[in-house]
Formats: C-alpha cells, sequence, structure tokens
C-alpha cells in the first residue's frame, strides 16, 4: 500500500463545496475521492529526505512508501488528510476500506468525481462518499467507460484504486482533519477552488 498527504474537501470548505455538489448533482455525505484537482497533494515537490520513502515513478512522486514517514510528514506539514491507497491488493473486508475510485494515467482526475457530471452509468454507481463501494461495480463502470470513452486521455488509462483510511497494521488511526486544483483536458467540476472546464 501507498500513502499520500491530501488536501481534505468537505462542507466546510463552504462555496466551493456547494459549487461542485451541485455541478456534479449529488448531495455528497463527505468526499473520500482522491481526485487531485479537488484535493491537491500537500507533497507536490520532494524533499531531500524524501526520495527514499516515495514512489519513484511518473505522475507517483506524492505517493509515501511506508506509513510512519509519511505520518510523520504530515504531522510536520500539520495539515490535509493521510490516506492509504492501493494500486493491485484491493481488500474490500478491510476495516479501514473506504471503497474504489477510478483515476486516470497520470494520477491526477478522478474519473468518478470530477472528469464529467452526464455518465450515467458512473452516477448510478457512485456514493455518496465519492467513491464505488464494490470490485464488481468498479470494475463495469471502467468497462462501460473503456468501451463508450476510450479515446478520452484520461478513460483510456484509467486504473482502479482502493482507498483506506490511514491505519497501517498495529498502528493507531492518525487523525485526519477533514479539505480540493486543475489538469488540462479534464472535464472537470466547477470553480470549487479549482475546477469545472
Amino acid at each position: 500500500m501507498f500513502y499520500t498527504i491530501i488536501e481534505s474537501f468537505s462542507r466546510e470548505d463552504g462555496d466551493r463545496w456547494t459549487s461542485y455538489c451541485a455541478w456534479r448533482g449529488i448531495q455528497f455525505e463527505r468526499f473520500d475521492s482522491i481526485d487531485s484537482i479537488l484535493r491537491p497533494s500537500l507533497c507536490q515537490k520532494p524533499e531531500k529526505d524524501d526520495w527514499s520513502h516515495i514512489v519513484n515513478e511518473n505522475f507517483m512522486l506524492h505517493y509515501f512508501t511506508d506509513f510512519d514517514y509519511a505520518a510523520a510528514k504530515q504531522t510536520k506539514i500539520g495539515k490535509g488528510d493521510l490516506v492509504g491507497v492501493e494500486f493491485h491488493d484491493h481488500d474490500e473486508a478491510s476495516q479501514d476500506f473506504l471503497g474504489f475510485d477510478l483515476i486516470d494515467s497520470y494520477h491526477d482526475v478522478s474519473v468518478l468525481t470530477n472528469w464529467g457530471n452526464d455518465v450515467e452509468i458512473v452516477n448510478r454507481a457512485i456514493s455518496k462518499t465519492g467513491l464505488i463501494y464494490t470490485r464488481a461495480s468498479i470494475e463495469e463502470v471502467r468497462r462501460e467507460l473503456l468501451r463508450s470513452h476510450g479515446n478520452d486521455a484520461h478513460v483510456a488509462g484509467c486504473e482502479i484504486v482502493s482507498i483506506y483510511k490511514s491505519k497501517p497494521a498495529n498502528k493507531a488511526l492518525v487523525p485526519t482533519p477533514a479539505s480540493v486544483t486543475d489538469r488540462a483536458g479534464a472535464r472537470s467540476a466547477p470553480d470549487a477552488g479549482a475546477a469545472h472546464l
């Protein structure tokens, strides 16, 4: 599992939250999607000590490989949410499992929450937390999007990821205060502080 420190996004964001929910047509109860337009990374540029603790791949430098380092980093930053992200070994039975997201190949835009607001299969499947709860549903959504919008750059390389509370084995849950920007080409949300193309 990798860990990322991102801004939170919630009702506390006022007009940004209200504008986004109105555009998306969903009254979210909370927002667990890792869309980086709405919840940008708080570690955009790795510092010297980060390099031995991050994923050294394109578009993934904001993912940490060990929890302890990421937790200490978040404490130093003093804000944001520390989130667990799994790309392969999804564990729906975990008590820390929040749901599935569908992110583009840049690990930037969530195809579920910030790519468009008019895709029926997504609108049927997405929950009030911005994620999809079952593997079968997220796979169905991905298949249909590849079939119907496969020429779109964000859809073409999209990946299923599972999202978890920031709690590794034998660790107490790190408190995660509940707070949102844009990559050219995304069919993104209206100005929730950054989005809506």
